[in-house]
């Protein structure tokens, strides 16, 4: 099914988020094309809607791994040792993981799937991460989709 077939069977709203959630699983999917194409097309009126709910998307696409990797964290095995001197190295810059999960989710550097799956393994809380992916992802789409506006 190509992004067009998508939309027609899912609709504009429906359609972006299921390709949000679907990319932030599997990188070869890439939001940000298929959140270009849809500001070419949709009405400027909607645009706002389409970026919350790309947004929305990428969070419940991560939130699985994010709990995987909690639970990762959470075992006892070769590298625990190894784990916990990272997180007190991490700690002594308090919000460093928080600021960078951000940073990553709006700019892309370090890679985003990175990132947001560490993020469980240092210990950023659900609610942080939720939030933080929510709106770091939403400024990078409505950035983009402004650019597009821009034409």
């Amino acid at each position: 099914m190509n992004a067009h077939e998508l939309l027609t069977a899912l609709g504009i709203y429906a359609g972006t988020f299921v390709v949000a959630a679907i990319s932030s699983i599997l990188p070869f999917v890439a939001i940000d094309v298929f959140l270009v194409g849809v500001a070419l097309v949709a009405p400027p009126w909607a645009l706002p809607a389409v970026v919350a709910l790309a947004a929305a998307g990428q969070v419940v696409g991560k939130l699985p791994i994010y709990f995987a990797s909690r639970g990762v964290a959470a075992l006892n095995g070769p590298h625990r040792a190894r784990l916990e001197r990272v997180r007190r190295w991490i700690a002594r810059w308090a919000h460093a993981p928080r600021t960078l999960l951000f940073a990553s989710a709006v700019l892309g550097i370090p890679p985003f799937s990175i990132v947001a799956t560490a993020a469980g393994v240092l210990g950023i809380g659900t609610r942080a991460f939720a939030v933080l992916v929510f709106t770091g992802r939403g400024l990078r789409f409505a950035a983009l989709v402004a650019v597009v506006g821009l034409r």
